[in-house]
């Protein structure tokens, strides 16, 4: 775990009789840049997933101008680019926080409190955001493991449909596609896909698996709080991002989205790993 670098896992590892595997792309913490972060480990992403078109978030009738429009410095929120403390950590257990004030770009105060738990079969996460403003604020959280893919991989996304972009929406999602049935895809070893892909996935509860061909290893996804997952690649590179979320990109909605003054929201994700 790495507080500093924006209560990020640098990487996640078992070992057996038959050697050492790599679930996410581990993490090179040299020259760390939080504003051009490396495509590795895992981060919690608050208080909100992803961008808003023009970098301008529509709330509460009005808006917010997060960035300069086009900026991409604010991709994913604050929270991975901050250092966190450690309120508690053991030899399976971390616990986290961090807390921000309020700013023009997001004029709330805010705490978050991050928590990491591993046991024989897999890592627990709980990321909780505690809304200490006067008024109501939007929030919306997610993760971002890179899971590596070097050696080939098999994914199936539970989903009900899929959103795609387009340039003219900055990529973001605007049309909508239901799906009769899983997510299933294949990325093979050495032969990585020709093109980036993104596809927003909407479900009731966030699940996926990755299988290894001719390793005997998989991981499970699951996350009950998250109603979509964003599903990554970017062509060349040997990740794969699932993503659980609590919100579509590009938008909070004012009667979903909202913590009141006091309350607060949160998001889990269980890793089961074989």
């Amino acid at each position: 775990m790495y507080p500093t670098l924006g209560g990020r896992i640098g990487r996640l590892r078992r070992a057996s009789a038959d050697g050492a595997f790599d679930y996410l792309v581990p993490l090179d913490t040299d020259r760390f840049d939080p504003a051009q972060w490396r495509r590795a480990g895992c981060f919690p992403m608050l208080p909100f997933t992803n961008k808003f078109r023009g970098n301008r978030l529509k709330w509460d009738g009005g808006g917010l101008d997060i960035a300069p429009p086009g900026s991409p410095a604010w991709l994913h929120g604050w929270g991975h680019r901050k250092a966190w403390s450690i309120e508690q950590s053991s030899a399976t257990h971390c616990h986290m926080s961090l807390v921000v004030g309020q700013s023009e770009a997001w004029p709330w105060t805010w705490r978050a409190d991050l928590r990491y738990n591993v046991d024989a079969g897999g890592l627990d996460m709980v990321l909780q955001v505690t809304n200490l403003s006067t008024r109501p604020m939007p929030a919306g959280l997610g993760f971002h493991p890179y899971f590596a893919i070097g050696q080939g991989a098999e994914a199936t996304v539970m989903a009900d449909s899929i959103w795609h972009g387009n340039p003219a929406s900055e990529g973001l999602p605007v049309l909508q596609r239901r799906l009769d049935g899983p997510l299933r895809f294949a990325l093979r070893r050495h032969v990585p896909p020709r093109d980036t892909f993104t596809w927003f996935c909407e479900t009731d509860q966030a699940q996926a698996r990755i299988d290894y061909p001719g390793t005997r290893r998989h991981v499970g996804i699951s996350s009950p709080e998250a109603g979509h997952v964003v599903v990554h690649h970017r062509a060349g590179e040997s990740f794969l991002c699932v993503e659980p979320c609590t919100h579509l990109a590009g938008q909070l909605d004012p009667t979903a989205n909202a913590v009141p003054p006091g309350q607060r929201v949160r998001l889990s994700m269980r890793l089961e790993l074989a």
